[in-house]
């Protein structure tokens, strides 16, 4: 493998290439010159170029980038001949939907649902002794063969392939499919149907992806699928970044594609993001010998090891925002965090979530526009709410509304449920109502308002049996979000994330928590996904990074951290 120069990887001839890079080492500029220029040398030649990635995020700074970069050269031909999309937005627009209907046999466009859709609760697949939602399905690939489990909690049951196919084919006669599930019907749509695959490769001659330690093996048949039918591929990634073993993306492909015949393998060992302090940190934990290209600057910077007791959170957040302080980095720029959902919710000061069905949507709704002041996943979850509520036949509301479907006039929707999200006074009722009675009331009361005004102005015909569903059964004598709660600063200073939600972001100020299993993997460096966990939560800061050490355990980690480059804050 050589290592060369962003600038001279952008500059490759065409054909198939494989990066891998560091943290921080500008994988997104050189992603998007890269497409750039594939563009330009491909000149009159028919087709698109795909920069594909895995998540909203990067699709949106992607598209931002590309078309600055486009203004910036004007006049240069095919600049509109490229596509930035998600990985499953790419296999739903030019597979799933215009043709996944055929091997599916439905007499629809096919659409996507959540799980909680009422014409769901009949869809079940058996385990040979007990049936589970076929919503549950999760898809894995081995040796060219489907394989299928549903997972419940922490356990899950293998789903005999024949017994699997039969629920998922019904269920796909009615049009409808999970995001696992969509990757199946990709895979058997370019299988049972070769005219797509052919037509697919020829459209998309070259397909660039973003983040390609994430892809795991049923994208990669996918991916395989197109190769053979002539497709280039090249790939960019870095694969201690994988932290999605769960869903079979160990990085394999990443790590083994720079070996194929015809595919030029290349390297990005300057990391552009982080103070020389933090690169050490992330050299040690990695076994890299990546470079720093920043200087240490004149405010408090670099990686800090800090304990902590769990009965003292805000004691360690007021330590962490002095140190953020000292720093001279704005609190919105600085950023806690954990491993996991609970965490977040734990250091966040998490409310008890209350109701079932609809009304917990809108529970969840409620938290997060009057606590957290996250008005998207309000949004999403009011969204949830209100097709839950619906008839059958509107099963694909949040897909339409998530497109801008100009048939039901989506952009008019979309403001009209935020209207209702937004104004508690009108619309979703405060969190500090009594949830059992004043909270519920209201919200029953506006809701139905809501549904009669959808079904007048865009034919959104409610469901049957909307008294049930809105039933205030599993909710509380007690507000939705308590008054200290609603009254505190410290909780609501910092941003609280998962490291899963923030990887390809650079932020100012980091401090991860994480508890003795999480150091020890992370120390022993990124061999095991949880390793590489804390090695993207280390790699996210760019000029201050805490990491929060219980302190049962702070005297067993403190030589090793030293060695890693950490100093004890305060020294």
């Amino acid at each position: 493998m050589s290592f060369l120069a962003r600038e001279t990887i952008v500059g490759l001839p065409l054909g198939a290439v494989c990066v891998t890079a560091c943290a921080g080492s500008g994988k997104t500029r050189t992603a998007t010159h890269r497409l750039w220029e594939v563009r330009q040398r491909m000149k009159d030649r028919h087709g698109i170029v795909a920069l594909l990635s895995f998540s909203n995020v990067a699709v949106d700074t992607f598209r931002r980038d590309y078309y600055v970069l486009a203004r910036e050269k004007v006049g240069s031909p095919n600049s509109s001949s490229v596509e930035i999309e998600t990985m499953d937005g790419f296999l739903t627009a030019n597979i799933i939907r215009p043709h996944a209907y055929r091997s599916m046999q439905a007499k629809r466009t096919p659409y996507l649902v959540q799980g909680h859709e009422p014409f769901l609760k009949g869809q079940k697949v058996y385990d040979g002794s007990m049936p589970h939602p076929t919503a549950s399905l999760e898809v894995a690939i081995d040796g060219g063969e489907f394989e299928f489990t549903v997972n419940f909690g922490y356990s899950s049951v293998a789903i005999q392939p024949t017994e699997a196919v039969k629920s998922i084919n019904r269920l796909g006669a009615a049009g409808a499919y999970t995001h696992a599930l969509g990757r199946y019907w990709a895979i058997r749509t370019l299988q049972e149907q070769p005219f797509v695959l052919r037509a697919l490769a020829r459209r998309y001659p070259t397909i660039l992806v973003d983040e390609a330690q994430d892809i795991g093996p049923v994208h990669q048949a996918i991916l395989e699928l197109l190769i053979d039918s002539g497709c280039q591929l090249s790939l960019i990634g870095d694969k201690n970044q994988g932290i999605y073993d769960f869903s079979g993306a160990t990085g394999m492909f990443l790590g083994e594609y720079g070996e194929r015949l015809g595919v030029q393998s290349h390297g990005l060992t300057i990391n552009y993001r982080s103070v020389p302090a933090i690169v050490e940190v992330a050299n040690k934990l990695s076994g890299r010998t990546d470079t720093a290209e920043r200087t240490v600057p004149s405010a408090l910077s670099g990686a800090f090891y800090i304990p902590y007791k769990n009965a003292e959170k805000d004691k360690l957040q007021g330590a962490f925002r002095s140190m953020v302080d000292t720093a001279a980095i704005a609190h919105a720029d600085a950023m806690i965090l954990c491993r996991s959902v609970e965490w977040v919710d734990k250091w966040r000061g998490g409310e008890k979530i209350q109701g079932q069905g609809a009304i917990k949507a809108f529970v969840n709704a409620t938290i997060f526009r009057d606590k957290l002041q996250r008005y998207d996943d309000a949004f999403r979850f009011a969204c949830a709410g209100i097709t839950s509520l619906l008839a059958d036949e509107h099963g694909d509301l949040v897909v339409r509304i998530a497109r801008n479907d100009a048939l039901i006039d989506a952009l008019s929707l979309k403001r009209m449920i935020w209207k209702f999200v937004r104004d508690a006074s009108l619309g979703l009722p405060s969190g500090s109502l009594i949830a059992d009675k004043e909270w519920h009331q209201l919200l029953v009361k506006r809701v139905r308002a809501l549904l009669r005004e959808l079904e007048s102005k865009y034919a959104l015909r409610p469901a049957d049996n909307i008294g049930n569903k809105l039933a205030k059964k599993a909710l509380l004598n007690r507000p939705i979000i308590e008054m200290p709660d609603l009254a505190s600063t410290d909780l609501a200073t910092f941003h609280v994330s998962t490291v899963h939600q923030v990887k390809g972001q650079s932020i100012e100020a980091v401090m991860y928590v994480a508890n003795k299993e999480q150091i020890r993997a992370m120390l022993n460096g990124t061999d095991t996904e949880l390793g590489r966990i804390g090695y993207v939560a280390v790699t996210r800061a760019r000029n201050l990074l805490v990491l929060a050490v219980p302190d049962t355990c702070v005297g067993e980690f403190e030589p090793e951290l030293v060695s890693c480059g950490f100093k004890k804050a305060g020294t």
